[in-house]
Formats: C-alpha cells, structure tokens, sequence
C-alpha cells in the first residue's frame, strides 16, 4: 500500500531480463529528469521537503509505509536500483548483475569492492547475507517478508532462526549465492525493495532507531513529529552524488498546507500528491507550468470485502457489490487522476491484459443479486477507509453507492496506520485501500495481496481470500522464461480470482506532481518515488567538479 510515486515503466519484454542477465544499466544513473531553473549541477544547500506523517520506522526490513519509503532509499544502498525514471534495475553495491543458474534457481551476486558503511565498516558479502536472512526471521516482523520466502531454507529458518537460512551462503568477502526453491523472475526485483537494503551485520536491534547504511544520506536527527534531517555522506561511493547537503522532512504537515508551502518557497518538494481541493488552482496557473509534471503510476485503487465476515463470504453478496461503482464518477472526485480499472494488475506492469474483467455499474442487477443471496432488504455493515485524500474524497460516494444496492455501511475513516493494523488484522469488513507496485511484475499484486500465504494477521491481503489454483497460476507466471507465456498465466490468474470478487477494482492510478522552481533534475521515480541523490539545488553553492 505505500507511497506515493511512478511513471514510465518497463515493457513486458524487460519483465524477466535480468534473469537473462541482458538488462542494462550503469552503477551510476544520469538522471533524465527535468532540470529545473539550472542545467548545470550544483552542490550544496538543503533539499526541504514535507510529510504528513511520521516514518513508522528507521528499518529497511519493517518499512512500507509512504515517509519511510523515501527515507530508505536515502540512507541504504541495495544490490541493485531503478535507473532515472525508468523501471529498469540497474547496479548499486553489486558489481554486476548476478549468474543465474540453467535451471533458475541459484543467483551468483558480487558486491563493488571498497564500499564502506556511514559509519566506516566495510560492507561485505556477510553483511548482505545477514540483511536478507533478517527479513526471514519473525522476530523481525518484516511486513514484505513474504517476497522473501521462496529462498531454500526459509520456512526452517523462520522456525529456527539461527545461522543462515540454507539458501544463502557467502562465498568469501564479496561474494553471494541465494539458491530459491523455485524459478521466480520477480526475484531480482526484490532485490531492490527496501527490505533488500543492506545493513551491518548484527544491527538488528538498533537499525530501527539508529540506522546504518552505505547510502547518500545519513540520518543526523529525528524528532518525532516535527521533523527528521539527513546529512550527505561523503563518502558515497557514487561521487559526485549526492548533490545536496542536507534534505530536511518537516513532519506533520497536511497536503493543503503542503502546496501552501512550497508555494511560498517554504519546500522543495511535496511527500503527498496534490489534493482534490488545491488541483485545479495548481495545475491550471500558468505560472507553474514548467514545474508540474504528470505521471502513470502502476497502481490500482480498490475495495476489498473480507470473506471470514458474513455476509461478504457469500459470493452473491460481492458479486452485488462489484456492481455497485461508478468508476467515471469516482474519478471525478480526484480531479480525473485516473482511469478506471478494467482489471487488477494495472498497465505497465507484466501480467496487465488489456482486457475488461470488471462490472459496469448496475444497481438493479446488484440488488437481484443481494436478493438471491438472502438479502432482498440489504444488510448493515462496516467499511473503513484512510482519512486523507484521495479516500477522503472517494469513500463517502462509495458508501452513497452501496446504500443505493441496499447495503448500509458506517463509514469509519481512519489515519494509514491505524487503518493498516485494522484492516490487516481482518477486522474490516469492506476496506477501501490501494497498492502500487514494488516492482513492475503481477505477483506483486496477486501473490503479495490475494495469495494464500498472505491471508494472514497482518498481511495485506484484507480480503483473507485464499484459492490455491490461482496462486499456481501465478508460480505458472513466476517459472515462465517469456514475458507472453508469463502475461498469460497471469490472466488466467487473475480472471479466475476476480470471478470470485475479493476486491473491486476501482481505477489506475496517476499521479500529478508539482516541485520547487529550484529543483534541478528532478524526476519522480515510478517504483520509489524520489531519487533525492540526483537531484540538486538551483542555488546550490558550486557548479559540479
């Protein structure tokens, strides 16, 4: 559910290319975003920039939610990252994209020799080993943990976590073999998740709190609820990166008051999109052109009924409810950031169809429905959704559109984390929420949201829907060495889970951004977000060396 976040994203031929070990890409990355107010880049000055809400946390391993998501990518460097503002992996502390077995399973991976930790502790092969065996243990509480445990030895690991996991083994100084217990072409983009931030060995139980990592930035100070400052690290391997001194979060700050700021000079750059209410004074005044840029998130906005909660484990009743939207309507609620979703899997990202697999809303055909089901007068029931925009804004039309097919529900709006633990909890018998992609494959969505792994406290999967042939035709997809043979075994996944209704799809989501005059080469990031490493100051100090 995370972030804010995306644009140009990789076709379905690059999907699986790095197990072909054909993708392309340098351990540096020229940006190709705007330029802002300068084309020549500078150093120095503080990057400001504003939040909602606090980082939920400091460690790579539990973070998902929108602040610390940038604030990771800042602080660790992974084995591999997005260049510019594209979906292609390109290289970070490794030296070179990993040697894959014939059969799939075993990545080779070597680091660049010389990294060293902010603290200056060399980085090694032990250290990675230790990031990805962490994310694995429970203890952790790792809320990605399940991208990770196709690795051999995960399951016995989990249940003894000492040592290493027995598909991971360091193979000297530099070197790491991962052995999986099944071909999996995702895999090589989990590598560049958060959770595959590297961090020193034996950190565990102060990463939260004190993070050390190999990245950009280091973290020199965070007040909850006021604001978190980094410092450059200056011995980033990546000279002359990062070009800024500081990036200072001011916490707290609501999207209202955002654009009001950074209107003002006050901020560089907004953590939260622009809100309903501020859009059209923003995109339409000229005098912001060149600083306002749209981009295609692969995303998709969705409700999703949980089916441990009578009635929504009767597949009549979600039936009637996928009727139920107007998804035109809902889109002019967010000012058209949008278009509606005619699948899950939204475009972009391998597994996206083209096909329409939704209802059109029919109100009289959800009430036959709800009638068949049991429930000719409708029933009463709970429907949580976040309290900032653009929820805010589409979760009371949703409940006038339910109570037009007979279904009454109190709407409870709630701040994202308190609605996260809710929610995953299965407490949440209708839950309006979204995701946009980890990483530009459709098990990111299926096996991540619906599979029945997730179907647990805690997970992401809200609705607890389970079906076991789906989630192999989603392994079908993950084992497959062409991108159409992959885009196949996802339709059919994906057509079999929405015949059961767990979620509504609702739309794909867009995403308009607008920046500080004085951001030079700034792009927004389709997968992270930000790259604050690239980015500089017009009126930075000093022209780059």
């Amino acid at each position: 559910m995370k972030r804010s976040l995306r644009v140009a994203l990789l076709g379905a031929a690059m999907a699986i290319a790095l197990t072909a070990c054909t993708t392309t890409g340098t351990s540096s990355s020229s940006g190709g975003g705007s330029t802002g107010s300068s084309e020549t880049a500078l150093y120095g000055g503080t990057m400001t920039t504003a939040a909602a809400s606090d980082p939920e946390t400091f460690d790579p391993a539990v973070c998902t939610g929108a602040t610390c998501w940038n604030i990771m990518r800042m602080v660790f460097d992974r084995m591999y990252d997005y260049d510019g503002s594209t979906s292609n992996l390109k290289l970070q502390a490794a030296e070179d994209f990993p040697t894959v077995s014939d059969d799939g399973l075993t990545y080779t991976m070597k680091l660049k020799s010389g990294l060293t930790f902010s603290d200056g502790s060399p980085v090694t092969a032990k250290d990675v080993a230790y990031s990805y065996a962490r994310v694995l243990d429970p203890a952790t509480k790792a809320g990605l943990a399940e991208f990770w445990k196709g690795i051999a030895g995960a399951e016995e690991y989990a249940a003894n976590p000492t040592g290493l996991p027995s598909g991971i083994e360091v193979v000297d100084d530099l070197t790491l073999k991962i052995t999986l217990t099944a071909p999996n072409s995702s895999f090589k983009y989990v590598l560049a998740m958060p959770a595959g931030s590297i961090i020193p060995a034996d950190s565990g139980s102060t990463i939260a709190t004190k993070p050390v990592g190999s990245g950009p930035f280091t973290l020199a100070t965070f007040e909850p609820g006021v604001q978190v400052m980094l410092d450059r690290n200056p011995n980033y391997w990546d000279s002359p990166r990062p070009y800024v001194d500081h990036v200072h979060m001011i916490l707290g700050v609501d999207p209202d008051n955002q654009v009001l700021m950074l209107q003002k000079g006050d901020i560089d750059l907004m953590g939260s999109p622009i809100p309903p209410a501020k859009f059209l004074q923003v995109t339409t005044d000229t005098k912001y052109k060149d600083q306002i840029v749209t981009i295609e998130k692969p995303s998709t906005y969705y409700l999703t009924m949980n089916l441990n909660t009578p009635p929504f484990d009767n597949p009549k009743v979600r039936e009637a409810v996928s009727y139920a939207f107007d998804r035109t309507g809902l889109l002019k609620l967010v000012n058209g950031q949008g278009k509606p979703a005619t699948e899950f899997i939204p475009p972009g990202v391998l597994g996206n169809s083209g096909e329409t697999m939704t209802q059109e809303q029919n109100v009289e055909k959800a009430k036959s429905l709800l009638a068949e089901a049991g429930y000719p007068n409708g029933f009463d029931t709970q429907f949580y959704a976040w309290n900032v925009a653009p929820f805010s804004a589409l979760a009371p039309q949703m409940q006038q559109d339910l109570k037009a097919i007979g279904i009454n529900a109190d709407l409870q709006t709630l701040a994202p984390n308190t609605f996260s633990e809710l929610a995953g909890s299965g407490k949440a018998p209708l839950a309006l929420t979204f995701w946009v992609a980890d990483y530009p494959e459709g098990s990111d969505f299926l096996q991540a949201l619906l599979s029945c792994a997730t179907a647990v406290p805690q997970g992401q999967n809200f609705a607890y829907y389970c079906n076991p042939e789906m989630d192999a035709d989603v392994q079908q997809a993950l084992a497959a060495t062409d991108p159409a043979q992959a885009t196949a075994d996802y339709t059919t996944a994906s057509k079999l889970m929405l015949a059961d209704n767990p979620v509504v799809p609702l739309y794909f989501g867009t995403k308009t951004e607008i920046r500080g005059a004085n951001v030079g080469n700034y792009f927004p990031q389709p997968i992270w977000g930000w790259d604050m490493a690239e980015y500089w100051k017009a009126d930075g100090s000093t022209a780059r060396s």
